[in-house]
């Protein structure tokens, strides 16, 4: 029964995030980031690399197509999402991560739509599971063998585990055991061989947060901030009452902006940073990694040519925020990502308004690594 829940949840996430407006009414911050035009830049456009190194794999692109769906049965739309992802993301040499495998836990039977490995075997693959679930007073609690399960099953490279406190807040079946998954995930960490990946879901990660996982050795953080897919919106629309309805419409903007979130994690933390939560352009990313990103995740702007089944879609948009990328580190005089993390940037508005109660602004912007 279980199964069958977690399985419909599945189906109605995706029709709502194709077909209703889930964005966050706030943005990303990015707004208050501002790059220095060179108009001496003293490099040649056509000699700038936007390649990345992530966790021992060389990519050639900094951007990440990361979690969003999994659960149906073969030749299903979740299925279908995830091979289209999986396949653009081989032939254009970025990571690409599943959404939470927690269906293929409670229904073997689904573990084909996280299965990619036939189209795509050479992505860098990152399997999915979330926090709750490694509660200590959860239901059915997880450990490493569900974590190695989940792995091994899709032949994954890494696991995110997903930290979603609001959507499991606001959801009319949502899991709100946290406590303990901290210890839960320093035992992870260290009963394993793959990278752990924590990841958010929209809502942001704090200073406070990035510490506590960078003490127990997670790998990276994705950092998945307010701006970009709200969760509690697709909750919304999943609500069954009034009292449901206003209590998603209530935290819709909940979190942390991802300007915000990366400028915490990246001045507190030493950990690889992915940035997610609202990018859609070239020049946003260029902003997120010269703040010190090491990768930029995307998720909502490929969802629908993934369920057209439109690899060539999918690859013309990315390669359109990448020709922007290049464009704009050739603006800023930028050979390199490398290059892009050691550029004069400033910061105005709520973003700085913010930054200067948490962090030494100053000290981060004249080093961000």
């Amino acid at each position: 029964m279980d199964g069958e829940r977690t399985v419909l949840r599945k189906f109605e996430h995706i029709e709502h995030c194709l077909k209703r407006n889930v964005q966050a009414h706030v943005s990303n911050g990015f707004e208050d980031v501002h790059l220095i035009h060179m108009s001496l830049p003293e490099i040649d456009k056509e000699e700038i690399d936007l390649s990345v190194e992530f966790l021992g794999r060389k990519f050639d692109y900094p951007i990440m197509i990361t979690g969003m769906t999994g659960g149906t049965r073969k030749g299903e739309i979740a299925w279908k999402i995830n091979r289209t992802l999986a396949q653009a993301a081989q032939e254009l040499n970025i990571p690409f991560g599943v959404g939470s495998q927690r269906a293929m836990i409670e229904k073997p039977e689904t573990w084909e739509s996280y299965y990619v490995r036939d189209v795509a075997p050479d992505v860098f693959l990152v399997g999915n599971l979330g926090a709750p679930q490694f509660g200590k007073n959860a239901r059915k609690r997880y450990g490493v063998k569900e974590v190695l399960y989940a792995i091994e099953k899709i032949e994954a490279d890494a696991i995110a585990i997903h930290m979603n406190p609001l959507q499991e807040s606001v959801q009319p079946e949502g899991d709100t055991t946290f406590a303990g998954v901290l210890e839960a995930l320093a035992e992870i960490k260290s009963s394993i061989d793959y990278p752990v990946i924590a990841k958010e879901t929209g809502a942001g990660v704090s200073r406070e947060v990035a510490v506590k996982l960078e003490a127990i050795g997670i790998d990276a953080i994705d950092i998945s901030g307010l701006g970009g897919t709200s969760w509690s919106g697709v909750e919304y629309y999943r609500a069954k009452d009034e009292i449901g309805k206003r209590l998603a419409l209530r935290f819709w903007d909940w979190g942390i902006k991802t300007a915000i979130s990366l400028a915490e994690v990246r001045y507190w933390t030493n950990l690889p940073i992915i940035a997610s939560g609202g990018i859609r352009d070239g020049i946003t990313m260029a902003k997120a990694l010269a703040m010190g990103a090491t990768l930029v995740g995307i998720a909502l702007p490929v969802l629908k040519p993934a369920a057209k089944g439109d690899v060539k879609g999918i690859k013309k948009i990315i390669l359109g925020y990448a020709e922007e990328l290049r464009n704009a580190m050739f603006l800023v005089g930028a050979k390199s990502v490398v290059e892009l993390r050691k550029v004069p940037l400033v910061i105005t508005g709520f973003t700085r308004e913010w930054l200067e109660q948490r962090i030494n602004l100053s000290g981060f912007l004249s080093s961000r690594f």
